[in-house]
């Protein structure tokens, strides 16, 4: 109540205001001026209550309503706004803008078939205004009724006059509605009408054989063959012709002149060549004729690697050998080096193939390009550590810590987990321990039970004499984790040697023995070395 008498006081305010300025201008007048101003500074609420009072002066202000109709619609109230704009159309039935207002908020409303009423009747009543045919072609198409689009596409091309794109337009529609007659004669219009526009020619091909007039086809075909052999429509249809007909060999042809033909737009031959492998492993088919066509669209100049791209996932698809796939993996790199998809196939063939050179050949360009996958930069890593050039694979695992969360579909706590886990070990052989272990507790924060980890850790804390108490839990636990590992067991061995807890030491020491063959304990010189410090202190005490 209070907010209302607020309203009603301050809406009393204004008026007396503007009742006292220049009273022989109007009364009105000043009202509405005053709700425009209100309207402008978005003050929505007093702005309605001010035309409202317009409204109530003058009711048959065809202007008080429209305005009204747009603080309705702005104020979500949708239901007042389309009353007004209807009480102005009724007041005012030859006034376009108020009609076409109405329609825009019939079709927010979702009232299509009232939107589709006055779209008609303005339609009949303003024949020069193509807008509104062309919102009524929408309004027909959202109800999907064609017979009456052609209507309305006759009417513009009356008013306009005829043009390719309404042709084409009437055209499909025809088509849509399986009236073959009309398509035919649209097209035979727009082929007269722009003769050397050979594409109509072949489309009027492509009806005949459509209707199943083979013999129409081919001639309009060869009709168009004679003015322009090259032209990539007549050779796509000509191509759907013979494959129509089982003539594989002429099929063949016409598919490898569209494909070798520089005006075949890149986007439409690797769709082609898209349908021509679905097709073929669908049929269980022989590689041969599409291999022959790859090789046709490939001599052509590549500037993006679809095509390329398409024939390596066919050719893994088939099983062929990686030696037959690698050059065109290789070429997808010359054109796009940072495309990951090629460089990950390459990878996995080096390492497949234990090529140490080759990982980091693959992977040294992309760590170069700074591509955000990291497995190049694990890779990488591991390329360097097998080639002992340690601190290149330090500074490559540590590249790739830094892209590990922006790799795309990777195993995020794996990758961090291998890379601080060789980082340690790098870090220590290359006698940095302190960063070793720094290593090792970023790694065991990810997953706490990773028992390499453990060991390595524990039996360089046991070299240092360092942290001994820490370095028996972690021992301990890599062995709870493999208690067959006789690493493990040398390492939990040595760790209690340095405790002085020398019985405890032999009976782990002993079990690694016997865990170990005959060749595996001579070549290792620190488990011999640890065996014969062990037993000497059994043996004085």
């Amino acid at each position: 109540m209070a907010t209302t008498m607020k309203r009603f006081l301050l809406l009393s305010y204004m008026l007396v205001s503007l009742l006292c300025v220049k009273a022989q201008t109007g009364k009105f007048d000043y009202i509405f001026q005053e709700a425009e101003r209100q309207k402008f500074a978005q003050h929505y609420v007093n702005a309605i209550d001010l035309f409202d009072y317009c409204h109530r002066l003058d009711p048959k202000s065809g202007a008080t309503m429209y305005e009204l109709a747009e603080l309705y619609r702005y104020v979500k109230n949708d239901s007042l706004a389309i009353d007004m704009l209807e009480e102005a159309c009724n007041l005012y039935p030859d006034n376009y803008w108020y009609k076409l207002r109405l329609v825009y908020f019939y079709e927010n409303q979702r009232r299509n078939d009232d939107a589709l009423r006055v779209l008609e009747e303005m339609s009949q009543q303003f024949p020069e205004k193509t807008e509104v045919l062309m919102m009524l072609l929408d309004a027909y198409q959202r109800n999907n009724d064609n017979e009456n689009m052609v209507k309305v596409l006759d009417k513009v091309e009356l008013k306009e006059g005829k043009s390719e794109q309404l042709s084409m337009d009437k055209f499909r529609l025809f088509l849509q509605m399986n009236d073959e007659k009309r398509a035919f004669e649209e097209m035979k219009a727009l082929a007269d009408e722009y003769p050397n526009d050979l594409r109509y020619q072949v489309v009027i091909g492509d009806l005949y054989l459509d209707a199943g007039k083979k013999e129409e086809a081919l001639k309009q075909f060869q009709m168009v063959e004679e003015k322009d052999s090259n032209n990539v429509t007549l050779l796509l249809s000509m191509s759907n012709y013979y494959h129509a007909e089982g003539a594989d060999s002429l099929y063949h042809k016409y598919l490898s002149k569209l494909l070798s033909n520089p005006s075949f737009d890149d986007a439409s031959r690797a769709r082609l060549l898209g349908v021509l492998v679905r097709e073929n492993l669908n049929q269980q088919s022989d590689s041969t004729m599409l291999l022959n066509l790859f090789d046709e669209a490939l001599q052509l100049p590549q500037e993006h690697t679809d095509i390329l791209e398409l024939r390596v996932r066919y050719m893994v698809t088939k099983d062929m050998p990686r030696e037959e796939i690698k050059p065109y993996l290789y070429r997808m790199l010359e054109i796009d080096p940072e495309n990951s998809m090629a460089r990950q196939q390459l990878l996995s063939y080096a390492i497949a193939d234990n090529d140490t050179i080759g990982v980091v050949n693959i992977c040294k360009p992309a760590v170069d390009y700074n591509v955000p996958d990291p497995v190049f930069y694990y890779y990488l890593g591991i390329g360097y550590l097998q080639l002992d050039e340690k601190q290149k694979a330090v500074d490559a695992f540590r590249g790739g810590l830094e892209h590990v969360d922006e790799g795309v579909e990777t195993n995020r706590v794996q990758l961090y987990v291998n890379m601080y886990s060789l980082l340690g070990d790098l870090y220590h052989q290359l006698g940095q321990d302190d960063k070793a272990f720094q290593m090792y507790d970023s790694c065991l924060v990810y997953r706490q039970n990773e028992p390499s980890v453990l060991n390595n850790y524990a039996y360089y804390l046991s070299l240092k004499k360092k942290d001994l108490n820490k370095a028996e839990e972690m021992s301990r636990k890599a062995n709870e984790l493999e208690p067959d590992n006789p690493t493990y067991l040398d390492t939990h061995a040595w760790v209690l040697y340095q405790q002085k807890r020398y019985e405890e030491a032999k009976q782990y020491m002993d079990k690694a023995v016997e865990l170990m063959d005959a060749q595996e304990l001579e070549e290792s010189e620190d488990v011999k070395q640890h065996i014969e410090l062990i037993n000497k202190k059994v043996k004085k005490k």
